[in-house]
């Protein structure tokens, strides 16, 4: 679960504007330097941007073990049935039956309140 945004960056944009606006960062960067140089920098910023997501990743992964939400289904555990996951042998069709009876009952509750309304 993510925390909530306290020092306010990066802010709250239009996802096309902060895509422009990173563009229009990029051209003025690139100025009057040569290939190799424009190269050396953009990788170094590439560089930044994969250690920034790398922690977020690994803070991700620890938040997410602490919530007991971390899984994956192609381990071991899970294969053999080692979680709530696994041991649920609910198919797709019993669950939507199970759905579709709950909205009947639904639709049951509310015409009998609509009788009670009118008397």
């Amino acid at each position: 679960m993510q925390n909530a945004n306290i020092n306010g960056f990066p802010p709250n944009l239009d996802p096309q504007v902060f895509a422009f606006i990173a563009v229009l960062i990029g051209s003025a960067c690139v100025g009057n330097y040569s290939a190799l140089e424009q190269n050396s920098f953009g990788n170094w910023l590439i560089l930044v941007g994969q250690f920034i997501l790398t922690t977020a990743a690994q803070q991700q992964l620890i938040e997410g073990r602490l919530e007991y939400n971390n899984i994956n289904i192609n381990s071991e555990e899970h294969k053999s049935g080692g979680s709530y996951y696994a041991n649920n042998s609910k198919s797709n069709q019993n669950q939507r039956d199970e759905v579709e009876f709950l909205l009947e009952a639904v639709k049951n509750l509310q015409q009998e309140l609509e009788k009670l309304k009118n008397k």
